[in-house]
């Protein structure tokens, strides 16, 4: 028969337990504000490097964020964010780089495919690549991208949960929001300036105010310099 004093030491053990299996279960969890910082992370190192790699290529300075507000490349951010939901919960290396080798592909893949049907452009052609896929993607990259998510999840992911996990919530809560309305709000002005800049291409005039107002801020000039490998 348990005496007063021993059922107060076990029920305080109790909510401890608890608690520390809900915080290991929360390091996990992904939320709204961490998929922004997630997705701002991607697209800014996807950014550098590819910024890096016109450089060493000798093609000097070259605009390689895809977008018009904000230095965060859509397609590394959105990658980032696939990468992270389909893999965060791996633990074996060859489940990570299988997967991520085929998603990769697959994001690059219909990436390409969304922007030659609704802006009728392409802004990677993998067709003299060896071992492409219908010019969108190679089973070259695609390996690469399975070498790249191994060291997303298993270097950069862990440690990074961790860091926003430590930082004050209602800040970085505060400050994710708006990020993402920037974020949004860049992706609403580039997709109205790309589909203005096809439609220019095409001879069609602009039928809205708005459009008109776009063709006079994002003039041909400017979308040649910022999206450089957009091919009609």
């Amino acid at each position: 028969m348990l005496t007063n004093s021993q059922t107060k030491r076990n029920s305080s053990h109790e909510p401890n337990n608890l608690s520390s299996h809900s915080g290991s279960k929360g390091r996990k969890y992904m939320d709204f504000y961490k998929a922004v910082y997630i997705y701002m992370l991607g697209g800014l190192v996807g950014t550098i490097w590819e910024t890096l790699l016109n450089f060493a290529r000798g093609r000097g300075f070259v605009y390689c964020n895809g977008s018009i507000l904000t230095p965060f490349n859509f397609v590394y951010g959105v990658g980032a964010l696939v990468i992270i939901l389909c893999l965060g919960t791996q633990t074996k290396a060859w489940q990570v780089y299988l997967i991520g080798a085929a998603g990769g592909g697959a994001v690059e893949y219909i990436l390409s495919f969304l922007e030659e049907k609704i802006l009728g452009t392409r802004s990677w052609n993998y067709s003299n690549k060896l071992l492409n896929i219908n010019g969108r993607t190679t089973i070259i990259y695609m390996a690469f991208w399975g070498l790249l998510c191994l060291g997303v999840i298993f270097v950069i992911y862990n440690p990074l949960i961790s860091w926003l996990n430590s930082l004050p919530p209602k800040p970085m809560q505060l400050i994710a929001i708006v990020m993402a309305v920037i974020i949004a709000l860049d992706f609403i002005i580039t997709m109205g300036a790309l589909i203005r800049y096809t439609g220019r291409f095409a001879d069609k005039q602009a039928i809205t105010a708005v459009g008109s107002l776009i063709d006079k801020i994002f003039s041909d000039t400017f979308m040649q310099k910022r999206f450089p490998a957009m091919k009609f």
